[in-house]
């Protein structure tokens, strides 16, 4: 399983929330440089964020061309993209696959229209707490897990990414309850949140993951350098 480095940005800073509450956990820096630092240790995929856009703040898509054009082997990239513009605006820049969290849930039918013809390039991510989807920045709730998976099985999408908002940012420990999800959606499953052990690396392995995103226990040193397990 591919162990995935991650930068969110907010303001421009590389940042690391708590839960996504601002103003909590780590201002860690210039993206570029930190997407340089990462680099040069070795890895090869990278997974960005835009706090901005998700909220409705703005964005930082000049930021994130420049980190695009360090030479990642792959770079997915997520937050307020709900529309056909931004989306193909990603794409043309270079990002491997765009992250859609929102659109899927909030409007399945205009989802499929936005997606048209880049279907294999579009991952959704079901963010949620509680066994509840989060939406929009995760300020709103629109549906519960159990339907969330049966939705995304609707659209041809390339995979999945389970963001357990729980323990974003927290390091304390994955949701033992994804297992029941994860054999349930299709294309490449991935897992994000509260990861803070190379013990949960190999959890998430053994349930059948095919990569982890992790943020905090990466810049507080404690998984930093590893890349597979």
């Amino acid at each position: 399983m591919k162990v995935v480095p991650s930068i969110d940005i907010s303001g421009g800073n590389a940042v690391k929330r708590i839960r996504g509450k601002d103003g909590t956990g780590l201002v860690i820096g210039n993206p570029e440089v930190v997407a340089r630092g990462l680099r040069s240790e070795g890895y090869t995929s990278l997974h960005i964020v835009d706090l901005d856009a998700a909220e409705g703040k703005g964005d930082n898509i000049s930021l994130i061309e420049r980190v695009i054009r360090l030479g990642f082997n792959e770079v997915s990239v997520g937050g307020g993209v709900r529309n056909r513009n931004r989306l193909e605006k990603l794409l043309s820049m270079g990002v491997t696959k765009v992250v859609m969290s929102t659109l899927p849930f909030s409007d399945p039918d205009l989802f499929k229209e936005v997606i048209r013809d880049v279907e294999d390039r579009v991952l959704i991510s079901i963010d949620y707490c509680d066994k509840e989807v989060l939406i929009r920045g995760w300020s709103e709730t629109v549906l519960n897990v159990d339907n969330a998976v049966k939705l995304v099985n609707n659209f041809q999408v390339r995979g999945v990414i389970f963001t357990y908002v729980c323990n974003e940012g927290t390091r304390r420990g994955i949701d033992p309850g994804v297992r029941d999800y994860v054999k349930e959606v299709r294309g490449e499953r991935g897992y994000a949140g509260g990861i803070g052990s190379v013990q949960d690396l190999i959890e998430l392995n053994s349930m059948g993951f095919d990569f982890a995103v992790i943020g905090m226990s990466l810049y507080t040193g404690v998984l930093r350098g590893v890349s597979h397990v």
